[in-house]
């Protein structure tokens, strides 16, 4: 039976959506096409046994005048052992019969047969005399009752048969939206699993599992260029930091030192991303404001209006200098880049959702970003302004290794803005504040 069970069950997996839907619809429509037609019968078959009823019922009747008017001492006339009541229509009115009364007066034979109590009650009005038989029979019969109760069942397993199809029809949605989730958070490596799926719908996350291993082959392919990149430039840039030194314009020498400072710093952000996946640990116990001031210099002239502010209750924190250091020098970059030369603060707090977190951020009062590109700030090659030149607008991948970097110390990057107000950016480090001594040697 079990055997059987399964093998339609697998059956069933392997219809599709339409099939499911059609026999569900089908046998919805036969069971309750069965069920109204048993109904039908019992109605069609009500009218003749009523009639049937009402004419025994009449002749009974008579034959228990005939009978009690032969009898010695007038006694009543019982059937089932039950008495016929007599009474007169003035006393009918007003008996308990009242009803039974009217419907026997209102009959164009003058019968009338009703539920009474918990039983059944007749009457006959021959326009004299009204005759009532008090009681007879049960309250309901057992093909009744058994008619009853096949409604019932019927109704129940109609309703769990779609409840239980409804429910494998839907369950590769569910699946389905788990995986896209999944894939959202940035999971490339997850596929759906197949087993939760038939149909169409199997069809779909086949495809669907194609396409994430696509973009993961694609993801790894630029990590790699990317990681690559640091390599191939590092001995160029090395012959080129001898040259320059050959130049003998004092200007154009410190503008392509400037401009080799830049290659360097993306070099060593992707380095440090790098580390940061491959879980290398390089952290220390770090004064945060001097720390931060000795990171700012390398990025603003003497003069600028920049305020770095601790609140976190601790002058110090741990964290790895050198990619936090990347990620400061990133904001602050952007920061006096569009701030039009306004103020920028710096700011260590804190993180709400994690105590031990520290919420590093950088703000400023510049041109802002439109809401609809800050979700494309952190991918590869994006700026926001595509006619900016790379002396102006960067070149695309600074905020990306940021994310990078942030996502590998397990925190995430956070960036608010409004166009002509200002943008803050910040990013979560966690484990980064120690409250006690024993943490701090941890």
């Amino acid at each position: 039976m079990r055997a059987t069970l399964n093998r339609l069950l697998r059956w069933i997996g392997s219809q599709s959506v339409f099939t499911l839907l059609l026999m569900t619809t089908v046998g919805a429509t036969l069971l309750l096409s069965f069920v109204l037609i048993l109904s039908l019968q019992r109605i069609a078959d009500e009218h003749p046994r009523r009639y049937l009823a009402r004419a025994l019922f009449h002749d009974l009747v008579e034959r228990a005048e005939i009978e009690g008017r032969g009898r010695e001492g007038g006694q009543p006339v019982t059937v089932g052992g039950v008495a016929l009541r007599h009474m007169t229509p003035e006393a009918a009115a007003t008996s308990d019969f009242a009803g039974l009364f009217e419907a026997a007066r209102a009959d164009r034979d003058g019968i009338a047969i009703e539920r009474f109590g918990n039983r059944y009650a007749a009457g006959s009005f021959d326009g004299t005399t009204f005759t009532v038989l008090p009681q007879f029979g049960e309250p309901i019969s057992g093909f009744a009752l058994f008619l009853v109760g096949v409604v019932i069942v019927s109704s129940f397993v109609v309703v769990g048969l779609i409840y239980y199809l409804m429910r494998r029809l839907t369950r590769p949605f569910i699946t389905l939206s788990a995986g896209i989730a999944r894939i959202e958070e940035g999971d490339l490596n997850y596929q759906i699993p197949l087993t939760d799926t038939f149909g169409e719908f199997r069809s779909f996350a086949v495809s669907f599992n194609t396409m994430v291993a696509e973009l993961q082959r694609i993801h790894e392919a630029r990590r790699h260029m990317l990681l690559a990149l640091p390599h191939e430039l590092l001995t160029p840039l090395s012959r080129l930091k001898v040259r320059k030194e050959l130049v003998q314009d004092e200007e154009l020498r410190a503008r392509i030192g400037k401009d080799i400072s830049v290659v360097e710093e993306i070099l060593s952000s992707i380095l440090a991303a790098e580390r940061r996946h491959s879980n290398e640990d390089a952290t220390e116990l770090v004064e945060i404001v001097p720390y931060a001031r000795e990171q700012i210099a390398q990025q603003v002239d003497d003069g600028y209006p920049l305020q770095v502010i601790n609140e976190v209750g601790f002058d110090v924190a741990f964290f790895d200098p050198f990619v936090v250091g990347i990620l400061l020098k990133n904001f602050v970059s952007n920061a006096v880049r569009y701030g039009n030369g306004r103020q920028i603060i710096v700011r260590f707090e804190r993180d709400g959702a994690q105590p031990r977190a520290l919420r590093m951020s950088v703000e400023d009062q510049g041109i802002g970003i439109a809401a609809n590109q800050i979700p494309y700030l952190t991918e590869p090659f994006w700026r926001v302004d595509e006619s900016r030149g790379r002396a102006s607008g960067g070149y695309g991948l600074g905020l990306y290794l940021c994310r990078t970097i942030a996502e590998g110390l397990g925190g995430h990057i956070e960036i608010e803005s409004e166009l002509g107000v200002g943008t803050r950016i910040s990013v979560t480090i966690p484990n980064a504040i120690c409250e006690t001594i024993e943490g701090m040697a941890k």
